[in-house]
């Protein structure tokens, strides 16, 4: 299994995680896939463009868990600088290859800002792109956590992204978010000519063993076919539930239960982005 994203571009990778139901895993996917590959070595950036800050508060509380003796505070969050035109003074560093771009609740106002400032469609899809452009070049994979429901955070992160990752629970309003949020994209990588993937959908079960979870699943490979759905899935685990309370620790067995469960879908991430990666490449 490879341990390392392989790919012949200069700067990084971006990715979207992605569904239109909340409650479908995003963020914790988002957070812990990161933790995970930056313990592997890979540089990753965060950006928390929901204005519920969920990924903020849980990567925040780890940097607060791993330095004790350290007061922390925020001066800038995403919507100042999507206001002052520029993102790279806002990352904060949680842990080694491990960086944040935090949101707060004003981040709500962005699709006001989109529709004051744009003057044409295609302005009001790119306004974060040139943004985050500006920090493939310090990253190898940047990831961006996106609200449940908001079209114009849901259309600049497509624009500015190489890949989706679709996180889907194994219940019936998360199948029709997945559904409905792959069909946008699909509206917009032919309406804007864009080069992105998905790289598959990851799913979270709420009981391994029900038989409703199963029977999820199978719709889900139906629909999209099996290939797109990962091997690896994400039980319900109370733990990760936990790491929103206080941070992501890796210290007893749940902890490395958990940590184990994420580096197995971690894996098949890194293979499946590398196989997309040298189809581009051919």
């Amino acid at each position: 299994m490879d341990t390392i994203i392989k790919t012949s571009r200069k700067e990084g990778i971006i990715l979207t995680v992605g569904n239109y139901k909340g409650g479908a895993g995003k963020t914790s996917n988002s957070t812990l896939i990161g933790y995970t590959l930056a313990k592997m070595g890979v540089k990753v950036l965060v950006v928390d463009l929901d204005p519920q800050t969920n990924a903020t508060k849980s990567l925040l509380l780890t940097k607060s868990a791993l330095e004790k003796d350290q007061i922390m505070t925020i001066n800038k969050t995403i919507m100042s600088g999507v206001a002052n035109g520029s993102f790279t003074d806002l990352p904060v560093n949680i842990m080694p290859n491990y960086d944040l771009l935090p949101s707060y609740p004003d981040f709500g106002d962005f699709s006001k800002y989109v529709y004051k400032h744009a003057n044409t469609e295609i302005e009001e899809v790119s306004v974060l792109k040139p943004l985050l452009d500006d920090l493939r070049p310090k990253y190898d994979l940047i990831i961006l956590d996106i609200p449940p429901m908001s079209r114009e955070v849901t259309a600049n992160a497509t624009i500015a992204s190489d890949y989706t990752l679709i996180s889907f629970q194994t219940q019936e309003r998360s199948l029709t978010g997945a559904e409905n949020y792959i069909n946008d994209l699909l509206n917009y990588k032919d309406k804007y000519n864009l080069d992105i993937d998905v790289v598959g959908i990851l799913p979270v079960l709420q009981n391994k063993k029900g038989t409703v979870d199963n029977a999820m699943l199978n719709m889900a490979k139906d629909i999209f076919g099996e290939s797109l759905v990962f091997d690896s899935v994400i039980p319900h685990m109370e733990r990760i539930k936990r790491f929103d309370i206080t941070g992501i620790t890796d210290r007893d067995r749940f902890d490395k239960k958990v940590m184990q469960t994420y580096r197995t879908a971690t894996d098949e991430f890194i293979e499946r982005i590398n196989v997309l990666e040298e189809n581009k490449n051919e």
